[in-house]
């Protein structure tokens, strides 16, 4: 995602030499903000390429010369910025955050305030994840309301999870980019699986508690059960786990720490398992002319890499292989 083309060029929404145009039109995307440019010797450029899916959007934003961005707080939704060229200045909460290419990106999170100084041809992958649907993730973990959340302005790209959580947002805006209107089940579940990781993985205030031990409300196997089926019934389909665990009448928490006391596995774990069966069974028995990716898709993964890599070593051969040796 470090080469010549430009991120998203299929998807331009702004491209412009006017500041107040491109504070506005900038603006629509995101929120009202303050754009200042800081040196008018330089010349002033804007882009932006944006993909929207549910729960968010991938964008990559460029501007030419230095330039000042004031958007207070973002209220209704956290931005995860990483740097492909050039580099920013985040002012938030105590300190700076200076982010540059593959060793620091930044997170802003929606109730705190956020000062920005991009540097001359600052180029940035740019995730937009909605605050609900997070906030709503970890009150059906842990079973009780949240009121904010609030992550560690930076996330270093030089070590885990920030290696992992950079290549998902690369992965997620080259899927965006293709001419293929009929994605968006896609981009939503790498969205979720990003904030998940952030979430479990990158600090913020939630995280002692996410990452706390089992709690006491461990349900009987008769809700493993309920599990299971509806897991059954729905692996064509990107999974909620909240919602998941609303069928079963437990919260989300409750229900993981049940998949590793009664089946030694987690609950993303069990749906993988039941995915590559079912992706099994399609391979076997699928009609002529089926192509490996549309049954991948069907089978409810959004990765093509990573599902081959886990039917393999379920089974010992590619999921290609059993295609063509099917009877």
């Amino acid at each position: 995602m470090t080469g010549t083309a430009m991120p998203l060029s299929g998807h331009a929404k702004v491209a412009t030499r006017d500041v107040s145009q491109a504070a506005d039109q900038v603006g629509r995307i995101f929120c009202a903000h303050r754009l200042t440019p800081l040196d008018r010797a330089q010349t002033f450029s804007a882009v932006h390429n944006s993909r929207r899916f549910p729960g968010g959007s991938i964008n990559y934003v460029a501007y030419g010369g230095d330039v000042e961005i004031d958007p207070g707080c973002l209220e209704r939704f956290f931005l995860l910025q990483v740097p492909l060229r050039g580099g920013a200045d985040i002012s938030c909460g105590r300190g700076i955050t200076e982010t540059r290419p593959g060793r620091a990106a930044s997170l802003l999170s929606p109730t705190r305030p956020a000062q920005m100084r991009w540097h001359a041809s600052c180029g940035q992958l740019i995730l937009m994840l909605d605050r609900a649907p997070l906030e709503r993730t970890i009150a059906a973990y842990l079973g009780t309301n949240v009121d904010e959340i609030v992550f560690d302005p930076l996330l270093r790209l030089d070590s885990e999870p920030g290696r992992s959580i950079a290549a998902q947002v690369s992965h997620l805006a080259r899927l965006a980019a293709e001419p293929d209107d009929d994605r968006d089940h896609l981009l939503r579940q790498i969205g979720e699986a990003i904030g998940h990781t952030l979430l479990w993985q990158h600090g913020s205030n939630r995280r002692a508690a996410l990452v706390g031990g089992p709690g006491q409300d461990v349900p009987e196997p008769s809700r493993i059960r309920a599990a299971l089926e509806h897991i059954d019934a729905h692996l064509d389909q990107p999974l909620d786990h909240a919602a998941l665990a609303r069928h079963c009448g437990c919260s989300l928490r409750a229900l993981q720490n049940a998949f590793k006391t009664h089946r030694g596995e987690t609950l993303t774990e069990a749906v993988q398992t039941r995915r590559l069966a079912l992706l099994r069974e399609r391979l076997l028995s699928g009609a002529h002319g089926d192509s490996v990716t549309e049954l991948i898709h069907a089978c409810g993964f959004s990765h093509l890499g990573r599902a081959a890599s886990a039917y393999r070593t379920a089974f010992g051969e590619r999921p290609s292989d059993t295609l063509k040796h099917r009877r």
